[in-house]
């Protein structure tokens, strides 16, 4: 009798990409990407293409500057994932975060486009703090994109780490 192996799940953070400053009156959850962010989230999005990272599924923030970052990455990609709104990945804290990690089902491919500190934060626990210092020393980067595999109910192990 065989052994049946599940197959392996994807797991991607992804930060949004730089913003503009807020303007006068402006919330901060209305920043918007700069023209930096613009291109940066365009260059993660054909790195991660080049790279076969298709999420088919997207959990994005609300704020605008999360959307923005997604529709410049998904614009890359050969089919578009499906796309979830989650207003509570700009208030809450990482263990949102990793809910919606652990809540990858076993096949399964998902990524979520959120907020520091949460992203780093969600990173380390991922890693554990040795290996989150060695990769991102000074900072989960805007725009950087982590690719977890994962088989059955194992810890998450880290792929690759993106910057654009």
């Amino acid at each position: 009798m065989q052994s049946h192996t599940p197959p392996a799940s994807r797991l991607f953070l992804l930060r949004h990409a730089q913003s503009a400053w807020p303007k006068p009156g402006e919330r901060d959850f209305d920043r918007q990407l700069d023209a930096t962010g613009r291109e940066e989230a365009e260059r993660i999005g054909r790195a991660a293409a080049g790279m076969d990272i298709s999420p088919s599924m997207l959990v994005c923030s609300t704020a605008e500057r999360c959307r923005q970052t997604a529709a410049a990455f998904m614009a890359a990609m050969e089919h578009a994932p499906q796309v979830t709104l989650d207003a509570e990945l700009y208030s809450e804290g990482p263990e949102h975060y990793l809910a919606i990690c652990n809540g990858v089902a076993s096949g399964g491919s998902l990524m979520i486009v959120g907020h520091n500190p949460m992203i780093e934060e969600t990173f380390t626990r991922l890693v554990g703090v040795k290996a989150a210092n060695a990769q991102i020393a000074a900072g989960f980067p805007t725009a950087g994109l982590a690719a977890f595999t994962r088989n059955g109910e194992e810890p998450w192990r880290l792929e690759t780490l993106l910057t654009p």
